[in-house]
């Protein structure tokens, strides 16, 4: 578990990171067709096609596998971001309120969520350094899903409310990204020779 002043200095890190990769994708539309083809062959696999495809269509600069990956696996990592931000806060504005709040289970989703940062932020240095080993970087997305899931659990098995029915479709919204970004993934692996068996979470 990170000291609090080195998880802030983790965040702070990670959102120059994405500012620095992913914002230059999000303003990348401009006037012409979106790579359509290369869009359906990335999310030929995928759990939640139309998603998917949304997601890529939406980027006419990606012109490969790899750029369609990376998109696809810091679409998941921001709202991931997103999501773990709001649980804290949730759990904030909660805090003296234990017994009418869901803040055990808050609490363990932020837990989750943030290894689930950490996982994802390894995982996008891999694919976006060019490291070729695939099983690594499936295998830190199965483990962002695995985490997606643990909290996904402790909400059901928890006293139900507002807040916690809030964070738990926000947690499935993770899921079904972090599932297609693992698709794509597996998708530009296999292309570049370095298909696995690890084409869906377990």
């Amino acid at each position: 578990m990170m000291i609090p002043t080195s998880k802030c200095f983790f965040f702070l890190n990670l959102m120059i990171w994405m500012h620095l990769n992913l914002i230059p994708y999000s303003f990348a539309i401009r006037d012409g067709n979106p790579n359509q083809v290369m869009a359906a062959k990335a999310c030929q696999g995928a759990p939640d096609v139309p998603l998917c495809l949304d997601l890529l269509n939406a980027q006419p600069e990606i012109n490969d596998l790899k750029q369609a990956a990376f998109v696809a696996l810091q679409a998941a990592s921001v709202e991931a971001l997103q999501t773990s931000e709001f649980i804290k806060t949730t759990r904030d504005k909660e805090g003296g309120k234990e017994e009418a709040s869901p803040e055990g289970t808050l609490g363990d989703c932020s837990q989750d969520y943030g290894s689930m940062t950490e996982i994802m932020m390894e995982a996008s240095n891999s694919l976006s350094s060019g490291l070729t080993e695939g099983s690594d970087v499936s295998v830190d997305i199965k483990a962002a899903i695995a985490k997606g899931e643990t909290c996904g659990k402790s909400i059901n098995e928890a006293k139900k409310s507002p807040k916690a029915e809030e964070v738990a479709k926000k947690n499935e919204h993770v899921i079904k990204l972090f599932s297609n970004a693992l698709s794509v993934y597996n998708v530009y692996a296999s292309a570049n020779g370095n298909g696995n068996d690890n084409s869906k979470p377990n």
